[in-house]
């Protein structure tokens, strides 16, 4: 199944970038320390950048149009987050402003959960700008003057087929949380790319604070030889393998399908059974793909930048970034074979994306306070009744259509 594959890489890399030399022993012992704030706030500022060149002329009028908007745009982000010391209750704000030249587009989301009980709760409220809630109420009358958007997860549950058993949702939190720590352990101990990824730069002011700075800097090649170190380095470790398994027979036990769906829950097992027999052709193929993209430039010549700011406690506090990537859509439609359209095939040109990022994080594990918005029928409209509410209509405006035009073809026979 392709979908597990990528799933596996995913976390395979997302594990790998937590590996550390020595010389990154202060930040892997910041990040472990960070993982563990209680409540927090944060303030992050986003800007992106976009060049392209060599598109059909009608294609690059379009991105031409995008460019100039990115050119003044930036999004703003503050959240604030609060969690019990078990990690089964948490509730979380954040509040974000797009701004594309002249228009301000906000946008504010709460979230509050608690998996403590024998009945878990999750609830997602959000503030939609006025502008997009006046457009749903174009399609959706429900929407008109209303404010809010309510996503229950209770209700989400209650309606779907496949449903989570709770009671393996905490034992699955509570059991693999420390096996995730053991396997980063592992990493820090095990795992030694010939590439260093990340630097100490030495002591610096950053918003009043004295930190201590640490960089993440990676080019083209640094980038595609650390990755590729990191792959082949936990498809070849026995624990790295172990936790993929485990994880996601885990994860299938958690669902509650019924017996016509029993047949992919099986698959999903299987699938996890016979992960090591599969492993030797994924590994080739990986690195087929890698040896395949050895001239084509995909991190800009800015590259991968990120520095981090620990402050006294240990915490990290600042995190800034530049990511500069290349996508050529014709060299990538050629690595990717024969699995294309005609169309695709078609696609050229090259895309230069950039995008500049600043977190500054304050107030850790001090005394938060976050206020969920009292919502009812009159201004909060409930997605999954409205969602319900819009198949239903749908249906049945099929159906009538159907009725409709079976009577028409009777009609014309007679004649």
């Amino acid at each position: 199944m392709k979908k597990i594959s990528i799933a596996v890489l995913i976390l395979i890399l997302s594990l790998a970038f937590t590996g550390c030399t020595n010389n990154e022993l202060g930040f892997y012992n910041a990040y472990k320390r960070t993982q563990d704030i209680d409540s927090m706030e944060s303030n992050t500022v986003l800007n992106f950048t976009l060049e392209a060149e060599g598109f059909a002329k009608e294609q690059q009028q379009v991105i031409d149009q995008t460019t100039s908007m990115l050119k003044d745009s930036d999004i703003n982000i503050y959240q604030k987050m609060i969690q019990n010391e078990d990690r089964t209750a948490a509730t979380a704000f954040a509040d974000m402003n797009l701004n594309i030249g002249d228009m301000s587009m906000p946008l504010s989301v709460w979230v509050d959960t608690d998996m403590s009980s024998e009945k878990p709760e999750l609830i997602e409220i959000i503030k939609m700008p006025p502008m997009l809630m006046a457009q749903m109420a174009q399609v959706i009358p429900e929407a008109s003057a209303k404010e809010y958007i309510v996503y229950d997860f209770e209700e989400l549950m209650s309606e779907s087929e496949e449903q989570i058993d709770f009671n393996e949702l905490m034992k699955f939190g509570k059991e693999m949380q420390p096996k995730i720590t053991d396997l980063l352990k592992s990493y820090q101990e095990n795992f030694d790319p010939e590439v260093e990824v990340i630097k100490y730069k030495g002591t610096r002011t950053v918003n009043g604070k004295s930190l201590s700075i640490y960089e993440l800097k990676l080019d083209d090649k640094s980038f595609k030889e650390f990755l590729r170190y990191a792959v082949n380095y936990s498809l070849n470790d026995k624990d790295t393998i172990d936790f993929i398994k485990e994880y996601m027979n885990a994860v299938t036990s958690m669902m509650k399908v019924p017996e016509e769906k029993q047949l992919v829950k099986d698959e999903v097992d299987n699938e996890s059974n016979n992960l090591d027999k599969k492993l030797p052709e994924f590994k080739k193929k990986f690195n087929e793909f890698m040896d395949s993209t050895k001239d084509v430039q995909i991190i800009g010549d800015e590259g991968i930048v990120i520095e981090y700011g620990i402050n006294s406690d240990g915490y990290i506090v600042h995190e800034a970034g530049i990511i500069d990537m290349i996508i050529d859509l014709e060299t990538i439609t050629k690595i990717i074979g024969n699995n294309v359209s005609e169309e695709a095939e078609q696609i050229k040109g090259v895309l230069k994306l950039g995008i500049n990022y600043n977190t500054k994080i304050k107030n850790i594990n001090e005394d938060i306070k976050i206020d969920m918005p009292e919502v009812d029928e009159n201004n909060s409209i409930n997605y999954y009744k409205m969602l319900n509410k819009q198949m239903k209509e749908s249906v049945t405006t099929s159906t009538i259509g159907g009725t409709d035009r079976v009577t028409d073809v009777h009609i014309q026979q007679r004649h």
